[in-house]
């Protein structure tokens, strides 16, 4: 009986659509999102999901998006066409779904070899961890130079013993922020101390540096009680202060729109990281062309 009601109620919830790329009769565990575990033989797989008989003459088609992925990547790829673009970055935007880095970044090679000039797809390429082994098309490996080698020191003459580095001594920044959020001031505090910066107080400092940051949850979908995904929109906004002014001396927006992981607490990461990580690089050029 409840193996026909859960029966029932995937018939109700996933449309069947109509046709199908491949035919792979075999048995399943299909892993879902919500924690279940649907378990059939395989009819057909296509770019959309998978259409499973479980028995009893029921037939039921299962979306990609109700899916663990990351469970099923090989089954998902063998239903591409790897010789149509469209098809290609289907399974790019599978991969980015379910978080694979590693499979989206060969996948995107592969639509570069399709279309090599397409900038978007290079673009998007870099957002990713670099993978070993991974060759992109179009970029050619910077040759090394060869080594050369060393002159011998002259006869009776000491050599000159190399110069001690340079020592910089960076400003005491404090930050403030408009809207609290104890993890982006960490982040960005511990990023100022790596350039060789110091960590100010509201009284004792050289530059303030005020920070307003707002992240909003744009859609967070789910699935028998489980999260589909979570998409986040977020701007942060900077400004420079000299010790004492009111005027800031440099100031910017940066936005980072529609970033989409697995859960809320993944995407709401993300999304703050990837804006400090903008604003800091901006704000650190502008503190440096007063040095």
């Amino acid at each position: 009986m409840k193996r026909l009601t859960f029966s029932l109620l995937y018939v109700a919830l996933l449309a069947v659509t109509g046709a199908l790329a491949q035919d792979d009769s075999k048995q399943l565990a299909l892993y879902l999102k919500s924690g279940d575990v649907l378990t059939g033989t395989v009819k057909k797989v296509d770019e959309d999901g998978v259409k499973l008989d479980i028995g009893d003459g029921i037939e039921l088609f299962i979306r990609w998006d109700y899916t663990r992925g990351d469970k099923h990547y090989e089954l998902r790829k063998g239903a591409a066409d790897f010789s149509k673009i469209k098809s290609v970055l289907k399974l790019a935007d599978f991969c980015h779904q379910f978080a694979m880095d590693e499979e989206e970044a060969w996948v995107l090679v592969a639509a570069l070899k399709l279309e090599p000039n397409n900038q978007a797809l290079r673009d998007r390429l870099k957002e990713l961890p670099k993978v070993e082994g991974l060759e992109i098309p179009g970029e050619a490996e910077t040759p090394q130079p060869e080594p050369q080698p060393e002159p011998k020191p002259e006869v009776g003459k000491e050599p000159d013993k190399p110069l001690p580095p340079p020592t910089r001594k960076g400003f005491s920044v404090y930050i403030q922020m408009v809207t609290a959020d104890d993890t982006a001031k960490t982040w960005m505090e511990d990023h100022f101390k790596e350039m060789n910066y110091t960590v100010g107080s509201e009284k004792d400092h050289e530059i303030r540096a005020e920070l307003d940051l707002k992240l909003t949850l744009v859609k967070n979908p789910d699935f028998m009680g489980a999260e589909l995904y979570a998409i986040y929109d977020g701007v942060l906004t900077w400004k420079l202060y000299k010790k004492g002014e009111r005027t800031a001396f440099a100031q910017k927006t940066v936005k980072n729109e529609g970033l989409r992981r697995d859960t809320r607490d993944e995407a709401r990461s993300r999304c703050r990281t990837e804006l400090c990580e903008t604003a800091f690089t901006e704000m650190f050029n502008e503190m440096e062309k007063l040095r």
